[in-house]
């Protein structure tokens, strides 16, 4: 088999793996608030604090591990790292789908985020592509993301207005089993680049901290992810408080959900594309606006169909996000520290992902459910306008060891 065959072999199945297991992650995610009611049998707004602290319990593990499993799979292969990730995976799937009590369903959320899967996926994608078609390769990630992510709240708010979400988690985690046995059979460990000698190596955080266009790229991704995940539980109260005679009201925030991950299917390859011929910095500016200003149209709409089309215009502003960041920071990185710089990016994500649910505990005592909107829409807009002016550099002093 050729190089480039087995690049594209290794893709397809890193890509197939990427779907199925966001598919297990975000069927609840968007009803987190209506689910943990169950559990805990409290109010609203105190089901709204449970559901904040399970939105951001993987960032914890995310946080802990993300910097080094990054370095692991630089150092020890990332075939390797990618199935011992996988394993953990299933584990969480598991122990949150038996748990009967919401401190175990926690403890699962927690060790989803121990398990650090999506940083081993984006570094192995990023390091398997070649520098033309890096963007498109993760913008195809974005697609594989946002399917699963489609599928995800549709299946999982069914489940939860008509049967229990229970099932559905064990099925997902013995899916994703299946789907790790084929990767240990079929995936193949990319050829390993040396280092060159003559270049300084990345020094990672330090490194970071260094550099001032590096520091604005990491900031915005740490408030993409707190505007994202924030949104997630905020769209529910909005639903709930904005439409209150709706019916099958799960399913239908499970339904909007899934049109904008539909919209952010169809966009990410295309997004990835324009990045490959252009500018991320000026890609990234535009969509991180146009996701604010489709949620900030939330407070004035009154119709569900008007809901719809801002969640799909969202979801399509959305897509070049992430797939930005991580191309403008490899960029100005050699091929031996994609995985190390991953691990960096999903460490400041997930710094996100425990700022927006808890900045929202904060503000549900000030704002009414409705309003809570424009936090959101603030975050997106700061994002956007951080990285909008900014000076590209490759690997030098001072964010090298030298």
């Amino acid at each position: 088999m050729t190089a480039a065959m087995s690049r594209y072999r290794n893709l397809a199945l890193l890509l197939a793996c990427q779907a199925v297991t966001t598919m297990g992650l975000m069927m609840m995610v968007p009803i987190m608030p209506l689910y943990v009611a169950m559990l805990t049998h409290v109010d609203a707004i105190g089901a709204a604090r449970w559901s904040s602290l399970a939105l951001a319990a993987p960032a914890l593990g995310t946080l802990c591990f993300a910097p080094y499993i990054g370095k692991w799979c630089d150092r020890f292969g990332y075939r390797r790292m990618l199935l011992v990730s996988l394993a953990v995976f299933i584990a969480s799937m598991m122990l949150m789908a038996l748990s009967s009590s919401v401190y175990g369903f926690m403890l699962g959320r927690l060790l989803q985020g121990m398990s650090t899967l999506g940083v081993v996926l984006t570094a192995f994608i990023a390091y398997t592509s070649d520098d033309s078609s890096r963007g498109r390769s993760l913008g195809l990630q974005g697609s594989a993301i946002a399917c699963g992510a489609f599928a995800g709240p549709v299946l999982g708010g069914v489940m939860l207005d008509y049967w229990s979400l229970k099932p559905l988690l064990t099925a997902s985690a013995l899916f994703t089993g299946i789907i790790g046995g084929i990767l240990w059979q079929q995936l193949s460990e990319p050829p390993k680049t040396v280092p060159d000698s003559d270049v300084p190596q990345f020094a990672g955080l330090r490194a970071v901290l260094a550099h001032a266009d590096l520091r604005k790229w990491m900031l915005a991704a740490c408030l993409i992810q707190a505007a994202a995940f924030a949104l997630v539980n905020v769209f529910a109260l909005y639903m709930t408080a904005h439409f209150p005679s709706t019916d099958a009201i799960a399913s239908k925030t499970g339904l909007l959900h899934a049109l904008g991950w539909f919209a952010t299917m169809l966009a990410s390859p295309l997004w990835g594309q324009l990045n490959d011929r252009g500018e991320p910095r000026r890609y990234f500016t535009l969509a991180a606006i146009g996701c604010a200003l489709s949620i900030g149209l939330l407070l004035v709409v009154d119709h569900i169909w008007l809901v719809a089309l801002l969640r799909v215009a969202q979801g399509v502003c959305f897509a070049a996000l992430a797939q930005s960041v991580l191309l403008a920071c490899s960029r100005q990185l050699p091929a031996s520290a994609y995985g190390h710089m991953s691990g960096l990016i999903s460490s400041f994500m997930v710094g996100g992902q425990l700022l927006g649910p808890f900045l929202i505990m904060v503000l549900i005592p000030l704002l009414d459910p409705v309003n809570l909107v424009w936090p959101v829409a603030a975050m997106f807009l700061a994002a956007g306008l951080l990285v909008r002016n900014g000076q590209y550099a490759t690997l030098a002093p001072p964010y090298s060891k030298a």
